[in-house]
């Protein structure tokens, strides 16, 4: 049964009076303030375009002929708005109102920093929409960023992996049989690869979060970017110099995989693609091993995003939330940003959050989670139970600015979306990386290697169960690379396993991944 709060719940933003094109404390903001210019010439201009674009198109579409045309149309859009502000922009920065501009095209627009004059001045221009303040995370180069990075104790295991990829021919893994721990079983993965052989061949999935260490089995899985080589120059034009393996977005620099430190990161590329254990009895972790993952580093940075879709990544996987209430009005350039990831071939998971007994109910899931075309995954420990911190539905875009009207109409209030696994289950991290206030969290190592790598328990969070709906989308994709998003979602959630009370609910969304019946299904649709 969907259950929506009938209740008044916490509203995350103040309504804007009509005409108002500038974000809250914009007009007397002193000093240069961080914004982001929304254009009013968007693909999906406002709330309900998005699913009006998914219902038109054809049940056979495909996923990656739309994603061209759907790039084409964000690119090409972002060009005309800017050439049509670019002479008054040059007379802004020549007056020092603006400054450190960064253009958009996955949202068209730009960011920078501002006056309060200049944003007044931004808001009237003709074809400007909204002018946001940044929350969270900056959305502009800032001196810190541009600083120069010295990765030359890291060139030679770069380019090791690099003389890999070209020298070896590596062998598919095969999964099957081999011994696997619970969360694997629980979400059907086991059944997928003997039933359906899916193990994520061909599929990207981008890992956004604070990178990845050089964990022996994970790094064959590494996406490797053919038109880069590792010389320090920008050897395919993309403005990202030796990205051969992904991006550190957070402090501008082509190395997201060091030997030690990336510790959440690891955990959930892990889930998602680590290949099993060396030796006679080996461990099968990975969801899809057969994928590719591209770390990237920058929670919430939309270069990132451009770069996720621009590069081929298939998924997207997300750790990262942002509270509602603080986000204000700025959680609506994040929907625009994954409905035009979405209707390009990019399917967004995270995690929904580990907030439940720290915010109100309603504001528990927070951005981008809380966005309906994103995945979010509420998880179980391995003793079946859904832990005290699991966040819960609902969720409520009332008073953000371009989808108020449209979901007060057409309420999307159900979330999460599907249930995995969140703990209890060995994931591979390293040692040295569990210090401080995170000391004595892991249980049980299950196996260590010669480099010091290990698979231990005891890390928990629904950051965890988001990597666990990642990999099963990745085996969905191989079953069908054509499979837009919004089929993919319905269906992930379709074939769940009911949990809780009759049909959907807000603790645990559709169910549990069941991921050989998603497989199945697909199978289904991509034989009609």
């Amino acid at each position: 049964m969907l259950f929506l709060l009938v209740v008044l719940m916490a509203i995350p933003a103040r309504a804007q009076l009509p005409g108002t094109k500038l974000d809250d404390g914009l007009a007397g903001a002193e000093g240069h303030a961080a914004i982001f210019v929304r254009m009013s010439d968007q693909v999906f201009p406002k709330g309900g375009d998005y699913e009006r674009f998914c219902a038109k198109q054809r049940d056979d579409v495909d996923r990656l002929e739309l994603r061209g045309q759907i790039v084409e149309q964000l690119r090409l859009k972002s060009k005309r708005s800017y050439a049509g502000l670019r002479d008054r922009l040059d007379e802004l920065v020549s007056a020092g109102e603006i400054k450190s501009i960064q253009r958009y095209w996955i949202v068209n627009g730009f960011a920078c920093e501002a006056t309060a004059k200049a944003c007044q001045t931004l808001a009237e221009m003709p074809g400007v929409g909204f002018v946001y303040r940044q929350r969270f995370t900056s959305q502009h180069q800032t001196a810190r960023q541009a600083a120069a990075f010295d990765g030359t104790p890291l060139v030679a295991m770069y380019g090791k992996w690099m003389s890999d990829r070209k020298d070896l021919k590596r062998k598919p893994v095969d999964p099957v049989g081999m011994k696997t721990p619970w969360n694997i079983k629980a979400v059907g993965v086991d059944r997928a690869w003997a039933k359906h052989g899916v193990t994520g061949r061909g599929v990207v999935v981008a890992v956004l979060d604070d990178g990845m260490m050089a964990v022996p089995t994970l790094t064959p899985s590494l996406w490797h970017n053919p038109k880069e080589t590792l010389n320090g120059k920008d050897d395919d034009g993309n403005g990202y110099v030796d990205d051969v393996f992904g991006y550190n977005f957070a402090s501008n620099h082509p190395y997201c995989v060091t030997p030690v430190g990336h510790r959440h990161g690891t955990l959930c590329a892990g889930i998602i693609t680590a290949q099993p254990t060396p030796g006679e009895d080996p461990l099968a972790t990975g969801i899809a091993p057969n994928a590719k993952v591209m770390p990237l580093v920058g929670n919430g940075k939309l270069l990132a995003y451009e770069y996720a879709l621009e590069n081929g990544a298939d998924v997207l996987s997300m750790s990262y939330t942002f509270e509602p209430a603080a986000m204000g009005q700025y959680r609506g350039l994040f929907r625009t940003a994954h409905e035009h990831l979405s209707a390009a071939g990019v399917v967004s998971v995270g995690g929904a959050g580990n907030y439940a007994t720290r915010r109100p109910v309603g504001l528990e899931i927070g951005s981008p989670k809380d966005i309906p075309c994103v995945i979010a995954a509420a998880g179980i420990r391995d003793n079946g139970e859904v832990p005290p911190f699991s966040s819960r539905g609902p969720v409520s875009w009332s008073g953000i600015r371009y989808f108020d009207a449209y979901d007060r109409k057409h309420p999307q209030l159900s979330k999460p979306d599907v249930t995995a696994c969140n703990g209890g289950f060995p994931m591979w991290t390293r040692e040295e990386v569990w210090v401080g206030r995170r000391a004595g969290k892991l249980k049980e190592t299950v196996y260590k290697d010669d480099a010091g790598y290990l698979l231990a328990t005891g890390p928990q969070g629904n950051s965890f169960a988001g990597p666990h709906a990642a990999g099963v989308a990745a085996l969905m994709l191989e079953a069908n690379s054509k499979l837009p998003v919004w089929q993919l979602k319905r269906i992930m959630e379709a074939t769940c396993k009911d949990m809780g009370e009759a049909g959907r609910d807000t603790t645990h969304g559709a169910g549990m991944l069941q991921a050989d019946k998603a497989v199945e299904a697909v199978i289904r649709e991509r034989n009609k």
